[in-house]
């Protein structure tokens, strides 16, 4: 974020420049290099990672990497109107890092987690700026994210969702497989076990509740699907963390 001045950058050759209260957006595993800037310039820089909150993130978070296959780019220089409240997210997050102290990590989980549903506000307003055809895709994928992320505990199937989105299953299975390449039910299966993670990371609840929690018919039937899932069973993965 540019707080003062102007600087450009050269990424995969390509010149950007940035002004004073504008964004820029790299994406991941790109080189770049500062060309030049002004004497009175000034930067904020945010670099994280979503590893320590993605047991937390919904589904709907998850969907938004539809948005980066739909826009594939290497840069974004913009005016996001959201700069101050980056910028405080940085203060805030460069203090109270101790990690023997379970509300200040956790508070920074919550921070993070802020962060990233703001970012994807900006990028999923962004992303309507495309062609039709991509914008229905991205309308279908992002309902049937939100759709999972409220009944994922009852409802496994895909004529569940289509019937919700008012489509065919087979039509709701292409168009997931062509962005995703998962299922539907896989997607399901999915947020089951980041909640069945999270349950058994950040709760007492026992397996049998954890089970009962998520709808299934006994414990074993959960620990049979989080083992296929995860590559071990509930107990044993409690214990490992």
């Amino acid at each position: 974020m540019c707080v003062s001045g102007n600087f450009s950058l050269c990424c995969q050759n390509v010149e950007y420049t940035a002004n004073k209260g504008e964004t820029i957006f790299l994406a991941r595993d790109v080189y770049f290099s500062i060309s030049s800037h002004s004497d009175d310039c000034s930067v904020v820089i945010i670099l994280y990672r979503v590893d320590s909150i993605r047991d937390i993130l919904g589904s709907t978070i998850v969907g938004m990497k539809f948005i980066e296959m739909l826009n594939p780019r290497d840069c974004w220089v913009m005016h996001t109107g959201h700069e101050s409240e980056f910028a405080k997210y940085s203060e805030l997050l460069a203090m109270g890092k101790d990690n023997n102290n379970v509300f200040a990590v956790n508070e920074r989980k919550l921070l993070l987690l802020s962060l990233t549903y703001r970012v994807c506000s900006i990028f999923s307003q962004l992303a309507k700026d495309g062609d039709q055809a991509s914008n229905r895709k991205l309308e279908t994928y992002m309902q049937l994210m939100q759709l999972i992320d409220i009944h994922y505990t009852h409802e496994r199937g895909v004529r569940f969702y289509a019937d919700k989105l008012c489509l065919s299953p087979k039509y709701l299975t292409s168009l997931v497989k062509s962005v995703s390449g998962s299922t539907v039910q896989q997607l399901v299966f999915k947020a089951i076990t980041k909640k069945a993670i999270f349950l058994i990371n950040n709760t007492d609840k026992s397996i049998k509740e954890i089970s009962d929690y998520l709808n299934f018919p006994n414990a074993s039937a959960f620990g049979t699907f989080f083992k296929k899932q995860v590559g071990m069973s509930p107990v044993n993965y409690r214990n490992k963390e």
